[in-house]
Formats: structure tokens, C-alpha cells, sequence
């Protein structure tokens, strides 16, 4: 079958559509990849093809006008500057997947289209137009449900709350981006569209895969049906992963991670931080204090030994399966990559969320005692040590060994979630 895979955003984002393609690749299907620019080159050195929809997903968040304005500490100018970035990548990402998919479809047939998260009503739009399949992917619980409130809390809430606090998101959600997505199917010649996506998804009985671990959300594996099947968390197999990715040997660092106990990983991916300095002082000031060592990624520093703190070790983009094993925890942003990664290394975990699914992670794992979790922004050198503390707990650590055991290999929950696409495309097609 001839597929478009198309997966918008950050690496965290990008990644799992990646890991699902070469696994359709490997099973003999002809894949197309819609990527943010800065991804089509990893994606083509996989052997995927590429083609880039949006803007670049990383250099607008690194450029210098970005960093002054988020190191302000002005929320307000904060989300303007988020909502006028969203606005900009998504009017190209309207225009670059809508011309992509004529021009794939004027060659050949697509027999299907797969979305991840971001992008995803544009991605129903255009297979209606086309009057093929679609399939979702998912990153975290994040539709109604009776496990989790909408709303991030640790605190567990009877279901019927739970599920009201969904179906209150969606009505919102659709209120706010029900104009613009007519705009958009009226580009289409498709017809306004009068229900949430949520609810077209349902009523049109669309593959819903969630690429997370069930053992990370007690119940909802049980609670959906296979229109919604939690199959674990995706990750590239060995060999694949970009080469930007810095194994141990760099910079001196397995000299270094020998040289000592065990580091805590700190590190915030691809999550704008406004005040490097700011936040590696932190790190400083917390881990002398508990008296750990740390690798860190925080980024405007030159990778190797802090010459003014020897017991930090700064580090570019690190390859987890290399470097994660020989950590005692982690401290991270709580994408659902490095998520994945950290507690399947058996890592206690504090989540330092910066939006979007990241909060919802730091209460699943503080709920299950793995961890802890706070809000980037107001990460300090007090809330950074009160976190050490709770991940350093023999109770924290024990449990975080545990759920290691319960967690479904990466390579069986791509293995499924591709059988998965294949029954529900061919199911479509005869």
C-alpha cells in the first residue's frame, strides 16, 4: 500500500512517525513522510522519503529575538510570541500538506494517510478528500477518558469527572477552530464541518493508536476498545537513530561518567528555555547541595566538564540507550520520547513540563511514585534540590525499577501498531 505519514512539530513529535515508517518500509509498503524542514534530512538518511511541510520547528525558538523575549519572564509576551509562531507554521503547514497531497495523489493513488497529534484535522480534511483511510497516532492520553482529567493533576478524580473534563476540552477546543477548519475544507471543496474532530473520529470508527505504554495509565488499556489500542511507545531501532545523537565516548564523557557515582541526567530537549544561565546556575547550586553529579543539557555552553563546577558534565544531544543505563535519574522537560526513554532505563523522573503533553506525563509519574514534577518556569535551585531528594528515595527507585519490567519493547508496539494500519487500510480497500 502507498502510504503519507504525516507527523508535525519537535523531535518528540517527529520521532515516533519516523520509527513507524521504516517499520511500513520494512513490511514492504511504499511511505511518503510530511516533515518540518529540519527533518527531512534525517528522515532521507533512514531511506524514507521526504517532503517538507511548515517551518523549520527548532530555529524560531532558538533565535536571539525568541530567547530575549522568553528569558523576559512576561507571560503575556510569551504567548504571544507561541501564539504567533502557531499561527505562521500552521498557515504553511495548511498550503504545504494540502499541495503535497494533490501532487502524491495525481501520480499515484494514496491508500491511506496517518497523522500524528499535530496536524490531525487537516489530515482527516484531505482524506476525506481523497475518500481514502485514515489512522491517527497518539503520544499520550489525551482524548475522553475515564483514567485521567484533562485538566493535569495527581490526584486520581471518579470517572464521570474525568470524562466531563474531556468533553468540556473538546467543545472548547472546537469553538475556538471550528472557522478555521472550514476555511480550510472550504479550500478542499469540502463541505463545513458541524462536529469536533473527536467526534468525527468516532463516529467514523478511525484507528486511533496510542503509542504510549498502558502500565503508565492504570485502566485505559481496558477502557478502549481496539479503535483506540495502547500499544507502547515507539523508538528507532538500533543503527537509525540521527546522527546528531552524542554516544558516551564524546568530549571525554565516559572518562567522566567512570570518575564518579552515578549522574542525574538534566537536560530539556527541545523546550525553549528562556535563561540558560539562569537555569545552569540553578543546577549548579541544587546538585552541590544534595551532592550528585549531573549531566547536563541545557544548552549555550561547550560540551565537556564545567571548568567552575567539575561535577557537571555538559553534554549536546545525547543517544539514550547509550548513555541512559549508566545514570541513577533524570530531570527532563516530559516529552513523551524522553519519557519513554528515561523509565524504560528504570530512571526515577522529574518532570519539568513546559506545555502541551508534558504536564500530564509529571502527574502520571508522580501518581505512580517514579518521581516528581514542576513547572519549567518555575524551575529554581530549591524546587531542582527538593526534586533530587525525592529521586534519590529507595521507595522513588525501587518503584521506578518496577515499572521498567512492565513496559512493551519498542519493536512489538511498532510491530502492532503497523498490522494495526494494515488491517484497518486493507479492511477499507476491499
Amino acid at each position: 500500500m502507498r502510504m503519507l505519514l504525516s507527523f508535525y512539530g519537535s523531535r518528540g513529535d517527529v520521532q515516533p512517525g519516523l520509527c513507524l515508517g521504516l517499520e511500513l518500509l520494512r513490511r514492504g509498503h511504499d511511505v511518503e513522510m510530511a516533515l518540518p524542514p529540519n527533518y527531512v534530512d534525517v528522515a532521507e538518511a533512514m531511506g524514507l522519503r521526504a517532503h517538507p511541510v511548515g517551518l523549520d520547528s527548532e530555529s524560531y525558538w532558538e533565535s536571539d529575538r525568541a530567547r530575549r523575549i522568553l528569558s523576559t519572564g512576561n507571560p503575556v509576551t510569551k504567548f504571544r510570541l507561541a501564539q504567533a509562531q502557531v499561527r505562521e507554521g500552521f498557515a504553511r503547514f495548511d498550503a504545504d500538506l494540502a499541495a503535497l497531497v494533490r501532487d502524491l495523489a495525481d501520480t499515484t493513488a494514496l491508500d491511506g494517510l496517518i497523522s500524528g497529534p499535530l496536524g490531525q484535522d487537516r489530515v482527516a480534511d484531505l482524506a476525506e478528500y481523497l475518500d481514502v483511510e485514515m489512522a491517527t497516532v497518539r503520544l499520550c492520553a489525551m482524548s475522553e477518558n475515564g483514567a485521567i482529567c484533562a485538566v493535569p493533576t495527581r490526584h486520581r478524580l471518579p470517572p464521570v469527572v474525568n470524562r466531563a473534563s474531556w468533553r468540556l476540552v473538546d467543545t472548547l477546543t472546537w469553538t475556538f477552530s471550528r472557522s478555521s477548519q472550514n476555511r480550510f475544507r472550504a479550500s478542499l471543496g469540502l463541505p463545513a464541518a458541524s462536529q469536533s474532530m473527536p467526534e468525527r473520529l468516532r463516529r467514523s470508527n478511525t484507528l486511533q493508536i496510542q503509542a504510549y505504554d498502558a502500565a503508565l495509565f492504570p485502566g485505559l488499556a481496558a477502557e478502549w476498545d481496539d479503535r483506540k489500542p495502547v500499544v507502547g511507545f515507539f523508538d528507532l531501532p538500533a543503527g537509525r537513530r540521527p546522527a546528531g545523537d552524542t554516544p558516551s565516548g564524546t568530549g571525554g564523557l565516559d572518562d567522566w561518567l567512570d570518575g564518579g557515582a552515578p549522574p542525574v541526567l538534566i537536560a530539556f530537549g527541545s523546550a525553549p528555555v528562556g535563561g540558560p544561565e539562569a537555569v545552569h546556575r540553578a543546577v549548579a547550586e541544587a546538585t552541590r547541595r544534595e551532592g550528585v553529579r549531573a549531566l547536563v543539557g541545557v544548552g549555550g555552553r561547550p560540551v565537556g566538564v564545567d571548568p567552575d563546577n567539575p561535577h557537571l558534565f555538559v553534554a549536546g544531544r545525547l543517544d539514550h540507550p547509550t548513555v541512559l543505563p549508566r545514570l541513577a535519574a533524570a530531570v527532563h522537560h516530559g516529552g513523551a520520547g524522553t519519557t519513554a526513554a528515561t523509565l524504560r532505563a528504570g530512571l526515577p523522573t522529574m518532570v519539568c513540563a513546559a506545555g502541551a503533553d508534558q504536564a500530564h506525563w509529571g502527574a502520571q509519574i508522580t501518581r505512580l511514585g517514579v518521581g516528581t514534577a514542576t513547572r519549567l518556569s518555575g524551575l529554581d535551585a530549591d524546587t531542582l534540590a527538593a526534586g533530587l531528594r525525592v529521586l534519590a528515595d529507595p521507595a522513588t527507585v525501587g518503584r521506578a525499577r518496577a515499572l521498567r519490567t512492565q513496559l512493551t519493547a519498542p519493536d512489538v508496539a511498532v510491530n502492532d501498531a503497523a498490522k494495526r494500519i494494515e488491517s484497518a487500510f486493507t479492511r477499507i480497500a476491499v
